[in-house]
């Protein structure tokens, strides 16, 4: 099924890459993230979509069975393909569309490691796996502070677990290059 869903996500991506002449995306956009440490690459594929990679440092922490508090820092990934909804809107009201400031439907597929790189804190798998539909808010000032929120419903999958869960992905950071 997943498979078929990916398939289906390339296909829509390569035919509109070559049904649209001209582009209201940024033909790429590389972001330092400063809420949860790493890096972001958005790569733009047709008029209005997008591809963004992220790779992660995430904190997290809790307590063991002593009450003794534990930390982690774990690495993760995330793939993700974005369709600006409203730029023609926001064209039409004079704001800003540069640097992908848009709102997005996006089907997020993030994994992220069980294991720490640092620390005492140890999550119940070795991986944990996310795929979602979300839906994004996300703005690019004219210094390069970007800012985006996305949420949505999805599946959180492990290695012997697959559950229904609720995504929530915040990320505050500058934009270091733009590619017009």
């Amino acid at each position: 099924m997943k498979r078929i869903l990916l398939r289906a996500l390339f296909m829509g991506a390569i035919c509109s890459t070559s049904a649209q002449s001209s582009k209201n995306v940024e033909k790429g956009l590389l972001k330092v993230n400063a809420f949860i440490p790493g890096i972001s690459y958005e790569l733009g594929v047709g008029n209005t979509s997008t591809f963004n990679f992220d790779a992660l440092l995430i904190p997290g922490g809790g307590t063991n069975f002593n009450e003794d508090p534990e930390f982690g820092l774990f690495y993760g990934f995330q793939a993700e393909y974005r369709y600006f909804t409203n730029f023609n809107r926001r064209l039409s009201k004079m704001k800003k569309i540069e640097g992908n400031s848009g709102n997005y439907i996006a089907l997020n597929n993030q994994i992220y490691s069980g294991r720490p790189l640092i620390g005492d804190y140890y999550l119940n798998y070795s991986y944990n796996h996310i795929v979602a539909m979300t839906y994004g808010i996300q703005r690019t000032r004219s210094k390069g502070f970007y800012w985006n929120v996305s949420f949505g419903p999805g599946v959180f999958i492990t290695e012997s677990d697959l559950n229904t869960s609720l995504m929530l992905d915040l990320k505050l950071g500058w934009v270091v290059k733009k590619i017009r």
